[in-house]
């Protein structure tokens, strides 16, 4: 189903702040020797791995260990700097809920957008909307601007649009407690459907409890490095978390 090779993607490090081509321009030698320079930050060096169909991959690691990145880069959001990334399958991806939102526009108009943009048929749109609006519980608001509403009401009207998307692949980045508690329950059954319906997931976690209750493999990333755990029933707890912290 997902097939990674040699996956790298890095980033120069820049000294000075360019903020537009005006300033680019102002600084042009430094901007291309900055350019030319070796130092790079590697967010993701050399990965490989393989996902089958069905299997569950979490993802941890601590904080700016390039988690967000990879998963971008199998959303297909981002480009990698080396290696090839082939996915059999369509992908829906839960990263950035709600960033293609159009805050002036009203929701019912938001949801058709965003549901274009996921690859919802316009037809099928129109036939599930009271449905998705009713899931998301903003079905009072559908012809309010989007501006009105809270960031809660947002991310609940993104969810529910994505969860309703037809794919092979789920990605998720730490977004499955949106909203409040009766809200996250309702996340979570939508998730356990997805794994009932024999689905290929990717979750970036920082829960090493949710990685031992759902993961069939583990891909642990700190500082360029990288494990992958194939099979964590074989570690404890307090194992995990100490390799989570970057110590493997």
């Amino acid at each position: 189903m997902i097939q990674v090779k040699n996956l790298t993607k890095k980033y120069p490090q820049y000294t000075g702040q360019y903020r537009s081509y005006k300033s680019v321009f102002l600084n042009l030698f430094k901007f291309i020797k900055e350019r030319m320079n070796k130092d790079c930050f590697y967010a993701v060096k050399d990965l490989n791995f393989k996902i089958e169909n069905a299997e569950i991959l979490c993802i941890m690691g601590p904080n700016g260990a390039g988690k967000s990145t990879l998963a971008k880069m199998l959303a297909g959001t981002i480009s990698p700097t080396q290696g090839s990334i082939e996915i059999q399958g369509k992908i829906v991806p839960f990263l950035e809920l709600g960033v293609a939102f159009n805050h002036e526009l009203t929701a019912t108009d938001n949801y058709y957008l965003n549901g274009t943009l996921l690859g919802l048929s316009i037809d099928f749109l129109k036939a599930n909307k009271q449905k998705i609006f009713d899931y998301a519980e903003v079905s009072d608001f559908m012809n309010t601007p989007l501006k009105f509403f809270s960031s809660g009401m947002m991310l609940r009207l993104a969810f529910a649009i994505a969860m309703h998307s037809k794919g092979d692949v789920y990605i998720f980045d730490e977004i499955l407690a949106v909203g409040d508690l009766s809200f996250q329950k309702k996340c979570m059954d939508s998730f356990h459907n997805l794994l009932e319906s024999g689905k290929t997931i990717i979750v970036v976690t920082h829960s090493t409890d949710f990685a031992i209750q759902y993961a069939t493999k583990l891909l642990i990333v700190s500082n360029s490095r990288h494990k992958l755990v194939e099979d964590i029933k074989c570690y404890d707890k307090a194992e995990l978390e100490r390799m989570v912290q970057g110590n493997f």
